[in-house]
């Protein structure tokens, strides 16, 4: 046996058999060095024989294949079997990269198991038998118990598997020898590489550990705290924290330095995150927070740091802010979970920056510029703790008990070590609801019932579901009213963006679905209160949130009034429900959303409305998955209608056109095209199509003039067509359709026209409403602005003075409608070649109000920017102007494209 290292080796693996080959010639194949022993298993082998090894895994079917053992459900060992586990995937990966070096032979049994009143193939041949390249592959006619007990020497499969055995051992021994001349000349060459590293001079590191000290930290803005009970992932932390460190060396690229952390749902991505900037703020001047569940959520999160740093509330404003600082920051993007998003466009383009990432998608690695981790399970001795310390928060000796730790394993050993299971198994533990000792055996048939059903799609989402499965019964299926408020909540939240629930959206919608009762749903009774919003009905809302909050199915914050869920926590409350509940909770949601919306859309509640925005996608997405038309009903109509609101008065003017033509054709099919609901849904679309501007602005006009056609048919009474003229209307919403029309004929050149719609609109409104109505003021605005652009300055400049009185007396100096009009009493000075002082003063002082109300990158921004830059041209200013322009021209472009 003296040559025995280097024997040619022929597996022949039955079932798991195979799959521990695969991990033992994967570890084998890393090692080097003095434990030639371990490397001589890679180097030796030359064949494989896979009889029945469930290379992709098995069915659930199979799994739920009757026992011998009287556990109540299957063991982790046999879950991570199921089609798409984490261990049936890494196996996979590692094995991968060396299937060339062996031959291999699949088979698969061609007989069906049978076992009580289940009858299924064990390993498939899908699973047992993959297509791959240079691999033979042959069915043999058995069970998969039986195929590898042959009968005879004449059994066909006993035939198949011989042959293939003559022929891998007759030149299994050149091949194996000649592998081992290879694998020692390697074994040399890395050798001498590694002496003549140690000959080279140490060099000595150029930078202090002081280099880049911060200090302390000036900036926070992380949005809550990690659990007080997490625990372990330290050498991750040192490792990220290394990694991260603003002492180490700057990238000489100028690069930021990004680090990854991915893995499945559920394994502690985001808690760590928020530990690692907890113990780690003071190394950064800034550490910021943004959620990246999706790109509203994204765009909202540098909008808000914008408007913190006083550079306006605009996604461009945040990133514009954090590209300019110097000083070294922290960015965390959390839940970048999407693979069709492109998460390098949340990358600052300057900065001393400092990126974490954390998501499911493993492609997201390719951002990595200074390392990666890929979380999967805990440590196990750290899985108890953390199990432990859930369910005994308040009697740390209990934890600390070795019966305690041994029950405690045979849990987390069940749950995979998946952190997230791991914390609602000890919060159920901890609420009695079953006890240590106890939760073992009814979690496993709470998980045999799961694999059963559809909700799980995964071995690890499996068992963190089958936790809140335990719990979300118990709630279930109690009588009190806070327990069926509580339920009816989950199911509310669960089609709202998961982040970030401000309890202000019931507050503000309570009163409106009262009165909205006429539409016939069977609101839920937390959402059926006889009063409207008061102290009672918040704290009902409270006490069903401490429910779930308690069961740990959501995060509550009374301070700041708002709800989280972990978003595989959402996903199950979403798909635990049937067709027909799912509709209607779907449509509880809209209405909730729809009606804290007011129809009025005042300024005060302009950032509140911003904060719905991501609940708003999130609940679109979920109705058009329901209903492939939609709007599908008036009702749907007048709720999809707000979110259209929502959307262009936060400049998302596209997705707002896209839902209100929806709206009006739905509107002109059931209600006709005069009715008055389809006549202000139009009104709503040209007002969109106007801030799209050309080529959207022959649209425009079309719906304009549509609107003004039904308008001019849709008189309020006999009377108003007896008054003369009769083609001559001068009823209110005539008048406004008038108005409309003046503007967006102004904005498209066709000025005459544009003059005479609002010079009929101000005399209408005027006459029916008075001249300090604001709906008149701003129809005399328009017309003055008609005015100054064909030369009639003097009326102009009268006209937008009085207006301008009037405004900053009713809104004040920073309302949008004040705003516009101090800009154009600028554009009028200027006009006139007179005062262009103040002119600049003006337009200075209003370019100001909306980089900080608006943004840096606001298309009525860069208004006001064109706009100053024509008044410091005639100021003898030129090249200031140009300069001003320069730097804006690239991001119009990018934002409004080259034929804007």
């Amino acid at each position: 046996m003296a040559d025995g290292f280097e024997r040619p080796i022929i597996f022949v693996c039955h079932d798991l058999g195979g799959l521990l080959t695969k991990r033992a010639l994967a570890y084998s194949s890393k090692r080097q060095g003095k434990v030639i022993n371990q490397r001589s298993i890679y180097t030796s082998t030359c064949a494989i024989l896979f009889m029945g090894t469930p290379h992709n895994g098995i069915d659930r079917k199979a799994l739920l294949l009757p026992r011998n053992d009287e556990s109540p459900g299957p063991s982790q060992f046999v879950i991570n079997l199921l089609k798409g586990s984490g261990p049936l995937q890494e196996i996979t990966d590692q094995f991968a990269p060396l299937m060339k070096q062996f031959s291999i032979y699949n088979f698969w049994e061609q007989i069906e198991t049978e076992a009580g009143d289940v009858k299924t193939y064990v390993v498939n041949e899908e699973s047992a038998a993959p297509v791959w390249d240079d691999v033979e592959r042959c069915g043999i006619m058995a069970t998969h118990s039986g195929m590898v007990k042959f009968k005879n020497l004449k059994n066909n499969g006993y035939c198949v598997v011989l042959e293939a055995l003559i022929r891998y051992i007759k030149f299994a021994p050149v091949i194996i020898r000649s592998r081992w001349v290879r694998d020692s000349e390697s074994r040399v060459i890395e050798r001498e590489k590694e002496v003549e590293a140690l000959r080279q001079p140490q060099l000595l590191h150029p930078f202090s550990d002081d280099a880049n000290s911060v200090g302390c930290n000036e900036l926070f803005i992380v949005p809550r705290w990690p659990s007080n009970h997490f625990t372990g992932r330290r050498m991750d932390a040192s490792l990220v924290k290394e990694k991260l460190s603003p002492t180490k060396r700057p990238n000489m690229n100028n690069t930021h330095r990004i680090f990854v952390i991915y893995g499945l749902g559920g394994s502690g991505k985001t808690q760590f995150s928020l530990k690692y900037v907890q113990d780690n703020r003071s190394s950064y001047w800034g550490v910021f927070w943004i959620d990246a569940s999706n790109e509203e959520r994204a765009k909202l999160g540098f909008a808000s740091l914008g408007r913190q740093a006083g550079k306006g509330d605009t996604f461009e404003a945040g990133m514009h802010w954090l590209s300019r600082c110097s000083k070294p920051w922290l960015l965390v993007i959390d839940n970048a979970d999407d693979p069709d998003m492109d998460v390098s466009q949340y990358f600052p383009t300057g900065g001393n920056g400092h990126i974490l990432i954390t998501t499911r998608n493993p492609g997201a690695t390719i951002h990595a510029t200074v390392g990666q981790i890929q979380f999967r399970s805990m440590d196990p001795e750290e899985a108890i703790s953390l199990l432990l310390k859930h369910a005994y928060p308040q009697n740390q000796s209990e934890y600390l008990k070795p019966q305690n730790r041994i029950l405690a394993q045979g849990i987390a050993s069940e749950l995979g070590y998946l952190a997230l299971a791991l914390v609602h198994a000890g919060t159920t533990i901890q609420r009695n609801i079953y006890t240590l000792e106890k939760y073992l055996h009814y979690y496993l048939g709470h998980r045999k019932v799961m694999i059963s059903s559809s909700l799980c799609t995964s071995v690890d989402e499996t068992n963190i579901i089958t936790t809140w499965e335990i719990s979300f019964e118990r709630i279930r299926t109690r009588e009190s009213v806070e327990h069926k408020d509580a339920v009816d909540l989950l199911y509310i939240f669960a089609f709202m963006h998961f982040d970030s629930i401000p309890e202000t959206i019931f507050q503000r919608s309570w009163n409106e679905i009262k009165l909205s009762k006429s539409r016939q749903i069977a609101y839920p009774g937390i959402l059926q209160t006889e009063s409207g919003w008061n102290e009672e009905a918040q704290a009902r809302l409270r006490r069903a949130l401490r429910v779930l909050c308690d069961h740990s199915i959501i995060d509550h914050e009374p301070d700041k009034g708002i709800c989280s869920l972990h978003p595989v926590v959402q996903g199950w409350a979403r798909n635990r429900l049937e067709e027909t509940e799912r509709k209607r909770c779907l449509s509880y949601t809209t209405a909730v959303l729809a009606h804290c919306i007011s129809p009025y859309l005042e300024a005060s509640g302009r950032r509140f409305r911003r904060e719905l925005l991501p609940h708003i996608d999130s609940c679109l997405q979920a109705l058009k998955s329901q209903y492939p038309s939609l709007p599908d009903t008036v009702e749907r109509a007048a709720e999809v209608e707000k979110f259209a609101w929502v959307y262009a008065e936060n400049g998302g003017w596209k997705e707002a056109r896209k839902l209100q033509r929806e709206v009006v054709n739905l509107r002109a099919k059931m209600l006709g095209r005069r009715h008055k609901a389809t006549i202000e849904a139009q009104r709503s679309l040209g007002h969109t199509c106007w801030n799209l501007f050309e080529p959207k602005v022959k649209e425009a006009i079309e719906v304009q003039r549509q609107v003004l056609e039904s308008e001019w048919w849709s008189r309020p009474s006999l009377a108003y067509w007896t008054a003369w003229p009769p083609w001559k209307p001068r009823h209110i919403p005539y008048c406004f359709a008038l108005d409309d029309l003046t503007c967006t004929l102004w904005l498209a050149g066709n000025r005459e026209l544009s003059k005479k719609a609002g010079e009929a609109a101000v005399e209408g409104l005027i006459q029916r409403l008075g001249p300090e109505d604001p709906n008149t003021l701003t129809a005399i605005f328009n017309l003055a602005r008609t005015y100054l652009h064909l030369g009639d300055q003097k009326t102009s400049h009268k006209l937008l003075i009085w207006v301008l009185r009037k405004r900053k007396r009713f809104f004040g100096l920073e309302h949008p409608d004040t705003l516009i009009t101090r800009n154009e009493v600028g554009l009028s000075f200027h006009a006139r070649k007179q005062h262009l002082a103040i002119a600049e003063r003006l337009v200075t002082n209003v370019l100001k109000s909306r980089r900080e109300i608006l943004g840096e990158d606001h298309a009525y921004t860069w208004w006001s920017m064109n706009d100053l830059s024509r008044i410091l041209c005639d100021r003898g200013r030129g090249a200031e102007a140009a300069l001003m322009l320069e730097e804006i021209i690239p991001v119009v472009i990018k934002t409004l494209g080259e034929d804007h």
